[in-house]
């Protein structure tokens, strides 16, 4: 559900409380694991002890083992499979974002963070409100290197994903009647040297995002500060801050 922007609104916060979240999911997970284990050799102990006795030390182990292996392969399974530094990583990216986008200066640009897509759990990082247009900037930030050949954007050997930021833009089209023009800034050790072109999308180093939306796709303005101000406006009403 999105909120008014009554308070300017603060880049990564969504990828924060996800964050948190998952802190805190894989905690009660691990005590979860903890004292199921305890209680199951307990169990174990008791079953062990009263069929078993102590005529069969064999079967007595088993009886203690089979329980604790049932539990950690419950904990394993339940375990998240991917950690909650990545939503860590992904709000220290968003901050940085913004504050590159914080050098695109008003009245003739307009920067919103952070902003609900009505009618989904998705979030828009940045939205970009300026002379060249409108622009949803998706924040990644990578550990490893990425490579743009033929098209294509890949981050250790995995495709970079571009389908949700094109998505984005489609929703920002269709409620401000206005053209939106997906982008994703990447923060990472190994970028590429230009904007590129990949799936529809601007893939391009986060340290270059400013200058690619300066330019813009035709290289002139499209927006004046008039309409700027009121896409912006219209904006404010669409997406609200995004809820957690």
């Amino acid at each position: 559900m999105a909120r008014p922007l009554a308070t300017p609104p603060v880049a990564g916060q969504s990828a924060l409380r996800t964050w948190r979240r998952q802190r805190r999911a894989r905690l009660y997970r691990a005590l979860l694991a903890v004292l199921a284990a305890a209680v199951a050799l307990g169990l174990g102990a008791i079953w062990g002890g009263a069929y078993f006795g102590a005529r069969s030390t064999a079967a007595g182990g088993w009886a203690l083992a089979a329980p604790a292996v049932g539990s950690a392969a419950a904990a394993v399974a339940l375990w998240p499979r991917q950690g909650p530094d990545r939503w860590a990583r992904g709000a220290a990216g968003e901050v940085a974002t913004a504050a590159l986008l914080a050098a695109l200066a008003a009245p003739r640009w307009t920067v919103l963070h952070d902003l609900a897509v009505p009618g989904s759990r998705a979030n828009i990082d940045h939205l970009v409100i300026g002379p060249t247009g409108l622009w949803v900037v998706d924040t990644k930030a990578f550990r490893g290197r990425v490579v743009v050949r033929w098209g294509r954007a890949r981050v250790g050997g995995v495709p970079l994903a571009t389908a949700a930021v094109r998505w984005e833009a489609e929703v920002v089209s269709d409620r401000l009647a206005v053209p939106a023009r997906p982008v994703i800034a990447l923060h990472g050790p190994v970028l590429p040297r230009r904007p590129k072109r990949c799936d529809g999308v601007c893939v391009v180093a986060a340290t270059r995002l400013t200058r690619r939306l300066r330019r813009g796709a035709l290289l002139r303005p499209t927006l004046s500060a008039g309409r700027v101000q009121e896409i912006s406006r219209l904006a404010e009403r669409q997406f609200g801050r995004a809820a957690g």
